[in-house]
């Protein structure tokens, strides 16, 4: 999970830059976060490649998880019927 707090943080300070440089320059109201989002979303993309390859693959085995969980639990007959059906 590391990854996680690792790509969420970067993503926010690269955001925060970008604003602060569009306030410097004169920008402001809608048209500064609308910039800011924009220019980070576009430069993370590219910045940030490798730190959304590690967030993506922690998340699918954190999902792998579970399923492996639940394939356990009906395998030993836990769940023998779904209620209503």
């Amino acid at each position: 999970m590391k990854s996680v707090f690792s790509y969420t943080f970067l993503r926010f300070v690269i955001l925060l830059s970008f604003t602060a440089v569009g306030y410097l320059v004169g920008l402001r109201d809608l048209t500064l976060i609308v910039v800011a989002f924009l220019a980070s979303g576009i430069v993370s993309l590219f910045v940030l490649n490798k730190s959304r390859d590690q967030f993506s693959s922690s998340i699918t085995g954190f999902f792998q998880k579970i399923n492996k969980r639940i394939g356990k639990y009906n395998e030993d007959g836990s769940i023998n019927a779904i209620p209503g059906h």
